[in-house]
């Protein structure tokens, strides 16, 4: 059910699409993801726009309830140091010259270096600056990381006083019993086990949404840990949350904890449009919908240049006073059709003015998304700037 204060805000009539954000949902997340692991320190993922939910509001609102924020770019930071914020900064991200390094150190921020080609350059710049720095390896997701072989670098790196994390990202949390991941875990673990300085205390960081989400206990997930990593110890983890901050299930599959997870994002758009429509009669480009029966088709003020899927098929659920209506037709550039005979005929009237809502609380962008072809985060982070950001 729709929170009273969503229902006001919908009753109140859209002029556009518009994402209302939940600030005490995403708080919650956050609870439930430190939860998880109790003892260790929160670092929320606020990248790319905080998956679509606005970066600078979202850092306001987790300000004092986690230790770190990450993002993907140094322009990120830049904009999170000039609105004022001034917590501790990790940005993953890509590339670091000699200005890049610089501009973090003169900004406070903590580069995460992640290149063997770039490795020696990289540390001379942090060693200059007197910056400190987190460590990327590589065991499996052959994406960004030094590689687990590379024990020379790891070495180096590793022998630095400003190395204060080493972290890795696991490719497939979300698979029933991660099987890979543990796979991954034992590599990290080896990595560390086969350097000369990879007995230093140092902190850690694994944890994603899904290897979060999958743990049932904090007392399960720290065990699962322990077992594979003997030099894990709870108060020396910082876990990274991103996508279960917003609400949306990062696993493959449907779990209990997922009613826990609240949803952060409601996106709504008004109905501009009520027509009646003969059987036979088409909607959209292309005419890929046509009408079983006589009926009527509203039109709502949203479409793929506000961020809803192209290609979300016929029979997407779209919410109009709390029911669902399916998709027809084509999505267009500015907006959807919906087909409300049924609605219509239970005797409930759609007017020019209403509100649909096309994922949020009692529609969850995970079956927005699935309808689609595609994932939640593709969906929260392609929500445009054309769409207002309503906080509360």
């Amino acid at each position: 059910m729709l929170s009273l204060v969503m229902r006001e805000f919908l009753a109140g009539g859209l002029r556009h699409a518009t994402a209302f954000i939940d600030q005490a949902a995403m708080r919650a997340n956050l609870a439930l993801a430190r939860s998880k692991a109790p003892h260790a320190a929160v670092l929320a993922m606020i990248k790319a726009n905080a998956y679509g939910h606005g970066m600078l509001a979202v850092a306001d609102c987790l300000a004092g309830h986690c230790e770190y924020y990450g993002v993907a770019r140094l322009t990120e930071a830049e904009q999170l140091r000039a609105h004022g914020c001034e917590q501790n900064i990790v940005v993953f991200g890509h590339g670091y010259s000699a200005n890049d390094i610089a501009m973090a150190a003169k900004l406070r921020l903590t580069p995460c270096l992640y290149s063997a080609q770039l490795l020696d350059e990289q540390l001379q710049q942090c060693h200059q600056h007197k910056l400190p720095f987190w460590l990327k390896l590589d065991t499996g997701m052959h994406r960004l990381g030094i590689p687990e072989s590379a024990s020379k670098c790891i070495d180096t790196a590793l022998a630095s006083p400003l190395c204060e994390v080493v972290l890795t990202h696991l490719h497939s949390a979300d698979e029933p019993g991660m099987p890979s991941s543990k796979q991954q875990l034992q590599r990290f673990s080896e990595a560390l086990k086969n350097s000369s300085k990879g007995n230093l205390e140092r902190k850690l960081s694994i944890a994603n949404s899904a290897f979060l989400m999958q743990a049932s206990s904090p007392s399960g997930y720290a065990n699962t840990l322990r077992s594979l990593l003997p030099a894990y110890a709870p108060e020396k983890e910082i876990i990274r949350p991103g996508i279960m901050l917003y609400g949306a299930n990062p696993l493959a599959q449907a779990i209990a904890d997922e009613k826990l997870l609240s949803p952060v994002m409601t996106m709504a758009a008004p109905v501009i449009d009520v027509k009646a429509i003969a059987r036979g009669e088409s909607v959209g480009y292309g005419a890929t919908w046509r009408a079983d029966n006589r009926g009527h088709i509203a039109t709502i003020a949203a479409g793929y240049a506000d961020g809803y899927p192209r290609h979300a098929e016929n029979g997407t659920p779209v919410e109009i006073h709390g029911v669902r209506c399916p998709l027809a037709g084509r999505v267009s550039m500015d907006s959807i059709g919906v087909d409300i005979s049924a609605l219509i005929k239970s005797g409930v009237q759609v007017h020019a003015g209403d509100s649909a809502v096309l994922w949020g609380a009692t529609l969850r962008v995970e079956e927005v998304a699935a309808c689609a072809g595609t994932i939640s985060y593709q969906l929260l982070t392609g929500v445009s700037a054309r769409v207002e950001r309503v906080n509360f």
